[in-house]
């Protein structure tokens, strides 16, 4: 039998050990049962998934909240599932998030706090892998705070500003206001962005290790908050719409993950933040827009403007920085929730090598992938236009988040590796899980954090 040991680094006053026994079953479900011999309680299922052990370590912390020492008792053909390292990372991840409560406050100060805990080990292998899931969950609670914070207090303005205030090693913060974009050509981001009266901001967030060889661009889509502009959505869950720049925020989160866990690769975080709103200023349908790629594009639905957002920033990070790999994440699409649920975010792009590291990557932090089709005749002629070299969506609305894709595609470069996440339904109600038990869910940090993993040992295994 296999035992983990986690100190709680804050004195309860309460200098009790409780012990939690994990055995296979037939069980379907993680149903903490207190009712057994030996130990304080037991979990038994007929398998154990990453997830799972995300959410042991979250229902380990959250069961015995006053136990000074909480002890994770695994027999041995559980423990074959996984690597101890892997039982380590996921299990410290979720005894970490186990007391986050997102509180209101009239302010943009981030307040990330895990549940402290120390590893009793004496195997450096284990103690690295509980430092970074430590690491992954403040990181994760980064980009929550920044989710779950309302559009009043998170606008572009002070999205920047939160940012501002994080230690990140070897990074360099810098962004473009409204005016600069507008001076450069961000036709596609300042065309949404001039309905509001709040400007519209290019957050960078450069992680450059001495010695990079490989250049990772992360573009997240950051509406702070999206009314549907002129095209404008109906009342049912307008509230929610604050979830809406959750690409931005996972890029946030993964880059304060990435250089703490000081990954060997040029990481570059771009998120494009505006608020999509109604008013006399506002971009309409059928307006024509000539993007920074010098592209014209006719506006179908002002709101589909996150694609219009990405699309600049996309061509913004080519030309800049010439990056080995280009990846973007947005809640971009309904289509995408009504498709795959809460169950798997999509995956689209031009690179087969870059889809399989995703999807690997996704599966192995539980936040996992399903790849749809871009490109086709039947998406390609969604996006003719008679005004425009291309017209940013359909009307009928078929296919919805591949021919968003489609229309990505046509900013990105030839030979330029490329993937495009959305995450749409993934943001928000993810309460099938432990570890989120209300509001939002930060999706994305994990994700990119671990494809920028496998690329750094991807490519250094070629080299």
């Amino acid at each position: 039998m296999f035992q983990l040991v986690f100190i709680r680094i804050k004195d309860t006053g309460c200098q009790t050990t409780r012990t939690l026994h994990l055995a296979m079953s037939e069980g379907k479900t993680l149903d903490v049962n207190q009712d057994v011999d030996g130990f304080n309680s037991e979990i038994t299922k007929a398998g154990y998934s990453v997830a799972d052990l995300q959410d042991i370590g979250y229902l380990l912390a959250s069961t015995f909240k006053q136990a000074q020492t909480l002890e994770l008792h695994i027999d041995d053909d559980v423990l074959a599932l996984h690597s101890p390292t892997v039982w380590a990372k996921w299990v410290s991840l979720g005894l970490a998030l186990s007391a986050y409560d997102y509180k209101h406050r009239d302010s943009f100060h981030l307040e990330p706090i895990i549940n402290a805990f120390e590893l009793q080990t004496a195997e450096p292998t284990l103690s690295g892998a509980f430092f970074e899931g430590q690491v992954l969950a403040k990181s994760q609670l980064i980009a929550r705070e920044l989710v779950n914070k309302p559009g009043n207090v998170i606008y572009p303005e002070s999205f920047v500003s939160a940012v501002q205030e994080l230690p990140m090693d070897n990074t360099q913060l810098s962004f473009l206001t409204e005016s600069e974009m507008r001076e450069q050509g961000f036709g596609g981001l300042v065309g949404i962005s001039q309905g509001s009266d709040r400007d519209g901001r290019m957050l960078c967030l450069d992680y450059h290790p001495e010695g990079a060889q490989t250049t990772i661009v992360l573009v997240g889509k950051g509406v702070t908050f999206d009314t549907g502009g002129i095209s404008i959505k109906g009342q049912l869950r307008m509230s929610t719409m604050k979830v809406d720049m959750g690409g931005a925020a996972a890029v946030v989160g993964a880059l304060n993950a990435i250089t703490q866990l000081h990954l060997p690769v040029r990481v570059i975080g771009l998120c494009g933040l505006v608020e999509n709103m109604p008013s006399g200023g506002a971009i309409k349908p059928g307006d024509v827009v000539t993007m920074l790629s010098g592209k014209s594009v006719e506006i179908i639905s002002t709101d589909a403007e996150g694609r219009m957002v990405l699309a600049d920033v996309m061509h913004y990070a080519q030309q800049t920085y010439q990056p080995d790999y280009l990846i973007d994440i947005a809640t971009l699409t309904g289509a995408t929730g009504v498709s795959l649920g809460k169950a798997f975010a999509s995956l689209m792009g031009n690179s087969d090598e870059l889809k399989t590291l995703a999807k690997v990557a996704g599966d192995s932090c539980s936040e996992p992938l399903w790849e749809m089709p871009i490109g086709t005749d039947l998406f390609e002629a969604a996006l003719k236009s008679d005004f425009a070299d291309v017209r940013h969506g359909s009307e009928d609305g078929d296919a919805g988040a591949s021919v968003a894709a489609t229309f990505l595609n046509h900013f990105v470069s030839p030979g330029q590796k490329w993937i495009h996440i959305d995450s749409a339904a993934m943001s928000l109600g993810m309460t099938h899980r432990k570890i989120y038990p209300k509001a939002a869910s930060g999706y994305g940090t994990f994700l990119l954090t671990a494809l920028c993993q496998h690329i750094a040992s991807h490519t250094n295994n070629d080299k």
